[in-house]
């Protein structure tokens, strides 16, 4: 074996959210909306997110605290956060050339979690203060997601993005 197909198939272990869409449930949700198409899956990458469980306590307007658990996703590329509902994730090994690089530290993504768990707790349960939180849990996370490649009988191509997780896609 040459060194080059040896780099492409290296394999690291991972902490993945587990695919409930398989490759050809992939293809089969690209061709339902792409029928004058060919489609072929070229692979399976995995996008990088920082998550974050924290336990927080707000102060309400009417100086009642409030103690919850709040799951927040950051975006390792874009650095943006969002909250989640509750998800599982397992350590996985997987090609280490379909896993995306990153740019923004653990320190980053905390503090943008952070950042985004103040705002959304002022605009949203209408509270005067900051919230005093503290980190339970937290961990780098990869999401799976299929490209397909969509071909017309002109031989003119785009490409998609389906979410392994949900099914859901976009054109990239």
């Amino acid at each position: 074996m040459s060194n080059e197909a040896e780099i492409d198939t290296v394999k690291i272990l991972i902490n993945a959210i587990p695919s409930e869409i398989e490759q050809n449930e992939a293809m089969s949700i690209v061709l339902k909306y792409s029928e004058q198409h060919s489609v072929q899956v070229q692979k399976k990458i995995y996008y990088p997110y920082y998550w974050v469980l924290f336990s927080y306590t707000v102060k309400t307007l009417f100086g009642r605290s409030r103690s919850t658990k709040a799951s927040c996703l950051v975006d390792l590329i874009n650095n943006q956060a969002a909250t989640t509902d509750k998800f599982e994730f397992a350590e996985t090994q997987v090609i280490k050339d379909n896993v995306l690089e990153h740019d923004y530290t653990e320190e980053q993504a905390i503090k943008t979690a952070r950042t985004y768990l103040t705002h959304a707790s002022i605009h949203n349960m209408k509270v005067l203060f900051a919230p005093d939180s503290e980190i339970l849990k937290q961990s780098i996370v990869y999401k799976p997601f299929w490209i397909v490649k969509c071909t017309n009988r002109d031989r003119h191509s785009f490409k998609v993005i389906v979410d392994a997780v949900t099914g859901k896609f976009q054109v990239l």
